[in-house]
């Protein structure tokens, strides 16, 4: 089948575009090699999946009648396996124990990106087998022996969930409340917005509290809830420095830094739509950072989940 598609609409298809030839001939080679490649694993492998316009191939494993039919805008919670069609495992994560991986159903809304195209033709429940080429998964990046360039994929995807903005708020705060009682921590008050909040020091009697326009100079630390290592942080010798009030400010800090004095210091977990929930998702969830470092994504921390973030109050002016 010959791909219906002019410039505009290829350059859109690269989630990683930085890493591609800028001339069309180029792409359409890239598109050439790979339809062939994955066309001469199909045939090998006698398997006749459904071919659709943009590339992918697809079957449907289980069907679920009763299912929500997942559309444009809905965030998405899926569970996965990533092979390459030589048989190398990227990732598993099909273990439905565990929180279901989310993403938003929008144009560059996950990578690799044929998943995300896929969501459209599920109901929730549904299970399908993907067949990508590499311009529709991770082109030519490469990540140690994990992810080789030009990786044509098998993908085992299950679309389990789908949320509405306040779905997901919902969902994301029993999330909270149940790592809170099954790590059984205490001392947490949770906000009218929705932040739990640990105070650890109310900080100086005197001297007045922080309010809008005030800088107050900070030291964080900021990870995943439930995990040790830092995504981002500061130091005493190295500290941040935050306008309260900002509108380009990530809302949580505006809310949680406000009112606060001098010495003070706090323990929060942030509900994604006050964090970092606008972003595309990046599946295996290791690779993340190093897209982060070459610039192919421009936010570090995972949307759709709760963050954690401790911090003291050093200076306020």
């Amino acid at each position: 089948m010959k791909r219906l598609l002019g410039l505009p609409v290829l350059f859109t298809l690269f989630a990683l575009g930085s890493c591609f030839p800028t001339l069309e001939d180029d792409l359409n080679q890239v598109i050439e090699r790979d339809d062939r490649l994955l066309k001469e694993y199909l045939q090998r492998n006698n398997l006749t999946p459904i071919e659709t316009q943009l590339g992918y191939y697809y079957s449907k494993d289980s069907e679920n009648p009763t299912g929500t039919q997942i559309t444009n805008g809905d965030i998405v919670g899926a569970y996965y396996e990533i092979r390459t069609i030589d048989g190398q495992l990227i990732e598993s994560y099909l273990d439905e124990s565990k929180p279901a991986r989310l993403y938003r159903h929008l144009e560059g809304g996950l990578i690799p990106r044929a998943i995300n195209f896929a969501s459209g033709l599920a109901k929730t429940g549904e299970s399908f087998t993907l067949y990508i080429p590499s311009y529709l998964a991770y082109q030519d990046y490469s990540y140690q022996q994990l992810i080789l360039p030009n990786s044509n994929l098998v993908v085992k995807v299950k679309y389990v969930a789908k949320f509405s903005e306040t779905e997901l708020r919902s969902y994301e705060d029993g999330l909270i409340r149940a790592y809170l009682e099954t790590s059984e921590l205490t001392g947490y008050e949770r906000s009218e917005d929705g932040i739990f909040i640990k105070t650890l020091s109310e900080g100086a009697a005197e001297g007045a509290a922080s309010d809008d326009g005030k800088v107050v100079r900070i030291q964080f630390k900021l990870t995943y809830v439930g995990s040790e290592t830092a995504i981002l942080e500061s130091t005493a010798a190295s500290p941040t420095d935050i306008t309260v009030g900002t509108s380009s400010n990530l809302k949580f800090l505006n809310l949680t830094l406000k009112g606060i004095k001098k010495d003070s210091e706090y323990e929060i977990i942030v509900p994604s739509h006050l964090g970092f929930a606008q972003s595309p998702q990046v599946f295996p969830f290791v690779i993340r950072r190093d897209l982060f470092d070459k610039g192919f994504v421009t936010q570090v921390v995972r949307p759709y989940e709760p963050i954690y973030f401790k911090f003291k109050v050093m200076e306020i002016r």
